[in-house]
Order: structure tokens, then C-alpha cells, then sequence
């Protein structure tokens, strides 16, 4: 993708998320921070900053990942592998949306990069609603997820919002079924 279509695909992608009841109704966002290559989440941190909602992200800490509350003032750093996250801040209690990357999917079956953190990061949030971004050009398939992998409750990309009820049917935006 070119820059201005991976600009684009991610406001398509930002602009489909924010017309979900599930974000109008959340309070307690959790959202990754985008590496290249990923959607970008900048507008939607902001977003949901200028909505005064209790806003967290990620930051690995070994083999875990905690959900770390952020404000406009937060500092950052880069990690070990080039994305940002908070220098400080306190890790979230509660979580009722989970906005989190996407390598590859399957309806509603997500491939990460393979470390597990957003698989252990559900354990400790099971209420919480899991909606995973990605640029359509990410489905793969007849992708296989192993036991430990949480499905998804949407699946967001610039074509198209997957949920439970479309899963098995491939219905792209503006396409006949």
C-alpha cells in the first residue's frame, strides 16, 4: 500500500470502528499502538482522549503485557521492537474494549505475531469486547488458531466489519453476497 491508501484505509478502518455501539458505549478503551504496517491508531487514542474515557495502552513487561492508563500528557518510548509505549502511568483495572493488532485473520480468528500477550491479556479482561484492525489485504484463508487462541467479537477493515452473525459469509463493502 502507498502511503495516502494505508492513510485512507485507516480512517475507513477508524471511521467503521467509531460507528459500532460498542465504542460509543465504552469507558474504558484499551487500544494498541500501531507499528508500520498496522492501521494507524493516533486518531483513535485521540478520539477517545477527547471523549474523556479512561484511556489505556500497551507495555510489555517480560512475557506480559499491561494495560497502562494514559492521558494528552503521557510520555513515550520506543520498545524493543520500534513501537511506542508509556514511560509511566498506572496499569488499568477494568477494560471494556480491546482495540488490538491484527497479522492475519480468518473471519473471526486472529493471527499475532506468535508471543501470545493479547491471549493472556483477554484472561485478565474476559469481559471485555475484542475488536481487531487490520487492512483487508491481511485475510488469510482457512487460518488455523490453536486452542489457546481467543477469537474475536468484530473484525474491522476498510472493506468490511466481521461479526458473529457475517462471519461465514464473505460480504465485502458494496459487493453483492
Amino acid at each position: 500500500m502507498s502511503d495516502a491508501e494505508r492513510e485512507w484505509a485507516s480512517g475507513a478502518i477508524t471511521d467503521a470502528l467509531i460507528s459500532l455501539d460498542v465504542f460509543k458505549k465504552s469507558r474504558r478503551p484499551f487500544v494498541f499502538m500501531s507499528a508500520e504496517g498496522e492501521p494507524d491508531t493516533e486518531a483513535l487514542i485521540g478520539l477517545f482522549l477527547a471523549m474523556e474515557r479512561e484511556v489505556s495502552v500497551p507495555r510489555v513487561r517480560g512475557d506480559a503485557m499491561d494495560a497502562v492508563r494514559i492521558t494528552p500528557y503521557t510520555d513515550f518510548k520506543r520498545n524493543r521492537w520500534g513501537i511506542y509505549e508509556p514511560v509511566k502511568g498506572m496499569i488499568a483495572s477494568e477494560c471494556d474494549l480491546a482495540v488490538v493488532p491484527v497479522v492475519a485473520f480468518d473471519g473471526l480468528k486472529r493471527a499475532g505475531h506468535g508471543k501470545g500477550y493479547y491471549d493472556r491479556f483477554f484472561a485478565r479482561y474476559p469481559e471485555c469486547v475484542k475488536v481487531g484492525i487490520a487492512f483487508s489485504c491481511r485475510r488469510a484463508e482457512g487460518l488455523e488458531t490453536e486452542t489457546h487462541d481467543v477469537p474475536l467479537d468484530f473484525m474491522i477493515t476498510e472493506k468490511e466489519i466481521i461479526t458473529a452473525d457475517n462471519a461465514a459469509v464473505y460480504n465485502v463493502f458494496g459487493e453483492e453476497p
